[in-house]
């Protein structure tokens, strides 16, 4: 009976090592590794040139969405395609598209391309 206790507990002192190691990482290394993005508001439809970006089936507008996470908050890029832009007279951009959107857009960023459902950092 003794020898299956002393089993259970070395189990039980694996489990919680792995989820602190596991928490650990989470928190420092992965998050470190993150692309970092910076964001500007969303104005309507108004959108600047350089947030524009060609994506797989046309122009995509970048937004950042705030999720819950397992650690707190975690921020996710979503794509927006432009299917009908049109330039305006002080250099931006009118995309319909963009016109309810809510989440903040993205202006710049470490990586050069960015994917919908890729867990970016904020600056």
């Amino acid at each position: 009976m003794k020898k299956s206790r002393i089993v259970y507990i070395c189990i039980s002192i694996v489990y919680i090592l792995v989820v602190v190691g596991a928490t650990v990482y989470g928190l420092t290394v992965y998050q470190d590794n993150l692309p970092q993005v910076e964001l500007i508001p969303s104005v309507g439809a108004r959108v600047p040139k350089d947030c524009l970006q060609v994506g797989p089936t046309g122009m995509v507008v970048n937004t950042v969405e705030r999720q819950d996470g397992p650690w707190g908050y975690r921020y996710v890029i979503k794509q927006l395609n432009a299917y009908s832009c049109q330039e305006l007279p002080d250099g931006d951009m009118f995309v319909f598209e963009v016109m309810s959107n809510v989440n903040p857009l993205v202006a710049g960023s470490t990586v050069e391309y960015l994917y919908d459902g890729m867990e970016v950092r904020i600056s």
